[in-house]
């Protein structure tokens, strides 16, 4: 019978954010004595790119093709702990604990098309003259990205198109779109409230639709074979308003996106980086293009106070997170600490998963799944009611 292997951690959910501590301890199971030359917690944090690229080339005057493969590594972790030197290992049970810190700068688990950020815990048992014994844990860390941590956050977005169909001398008049959401950042679970002002001025068309979207766009960095990224692109949530925008006529819409459990934005440029940004398109139809606007918004880990659903039950100092400099709060705006605290939920939108070849396929955790906190009661905030005494009287008739 095989050896078993249990790894337990001081939470439920193995999901930690950068700069905490992780504990637990690891009980092995062996159902017969073993010859070791050492057994040892391995605990590695890295990212692995990877695609490929169908070329073609002339040699000796004939054309051929050929597959050229880009890579790139970066690690941010390794720390091994050797718990037995070389020795027999009895059989039965034996438990190892782990204490193993997180730095601040470790970047936010993924799983994606071209690469992934990756964070496994190991135990291997190094056997004398066998192949060693591998087992392996893998689990979620989150660069914390507390947005009251940054003011400018606060401040409404705001982008503008303007779009004519026809060029002079049979030019028809603009269709300006202007997209505003009321702030720049916002964390997974809430909803993106925006408002969409569209003028239509053309003297003959008539606008088919809008389309807004929540997009997110993952950039690869490959060193080898040369330096070059590459992009790819999902769309997380979308709303289509189907209702036409007439020649010569105003439309106002106020509707909102939710985002879905993701992980936040990028704050350090590495080889793999994330970004979000919220796209409308204005279907013009027939041979025209459509009109566009894109946003490049922030996704965080803790969303930021102001946009509490009932900002007056919140209280008035910031959470102290590993990313929070001590006595920052008393500068800082309120933050959400009565709000019920975000679950965690897996990873959306993942199509084509990184599969990690340079690792043998029976010690490969590519099934495995970030998870990432979500906020379910934070809303755009609501003025409070005033009381009798704010309610203006109406003027007195004489």
């Amino acid at each position: 019978m095989p050896s078993n292997c249990v790894f337990e951690f001081d939470r439920p959910n193995p999901v930690y954010y950068s700069g905490e501590t992780i504990n637990g301890r690891i009980n092995l199971t062996t159902t017969s004595n073993k010859s070791v030359n050492a057994v040892y917690i391995l605990f590695e944090g890295a990212a692995k790119v990877r695609w490929e690229e169908h070329r073609s080339r002339t040699v000796n005057g004939r054309s051929e093709s050929y597959t050229e493969y880009f890579r790139g590594n970066e690690q941010y972790l390794y720390t091994r702990t050797d718990v037995i030197g070389e020795s027999e290992l009895p059989a039965g049970m034996h438990t190892y604990t782990f204490c193993i810190p997180l730095p601040l700068e470790c970047p936010t688990s993924c799983v994606e098309k071209y690469g992934k950020i990756a964070y496994e815990l190991s135990l291997v048992v190094d056997r004398s003259w066998r192949f060693n014994n591998e087992f392996k844990q893998p689990l979620t860390v989150l660069q914390t990205y507390n947005l009251n941590m940054y003011p400018e956050m606060l401040v409404p977005l705001k982008s503008e198109d303007i779009k004519y169909f026809c060029c002079w001398p049979c030019s028809s008049g603009p269709v300006i779109s202007t997209l505003t959401i009321p702030f720049g950042g916002y964390a997974p679970g809430q909803r993106i409230h925006y408002v969409l002002h569209i003028d239509n001025q053309s003297h003959g068309y008539d606008l088919e639709g809008i389309k807004i979207s929540l997009i997110q766009i993952y950039e690869f960095r490959a060193s080898t074979p040369s330096y070059k990224s590459r992009t790819h692109k999902n769309t997380l949530c979308s709303e289509y308003q189907a209702e036409h925008v007439r020649r010569l006529s105003k439309r106002l819409i106020n509707a909102s996106l939710v985002i879905p459990p993701v992980p936040p934005s990028s704050r350090n440029q590495r080889i793999i980086n994330v970004s979000y940004q919220i796209q409308m398109a204005i279907k013009t139809g027939g041979c025209h293009t459509d009109s566009e606007i894109e946003m490049p918004i922030i996704v965080g880990t803790i969303p930021l106070a102001q946009s509490a659903e009932n900002p007056n039950n919140v209280a008035t100092w910031i959470p102290q997170t590993p990313d929070t400099p001590t006595g920052a709060a008393a500068d800082l705006p309120p933050s959400y600490d009565t709000c019920k605290p975000p679950s965690f939920e897996q990873a959306t939108n993942i199509g084509d998963k990184f599969v990690d070849t340079d690792v043998n396929e029976h010690n490969r955790t590519d099934d495995f799944i970030p998870r990432y906190p979500m906020y379910t009661d934070f809303a755009m905030p609501s003025a409070p009611p005033m009381d009798a005494s704010q309610v203006p009287s109406a003027p007195a008739r004489e």
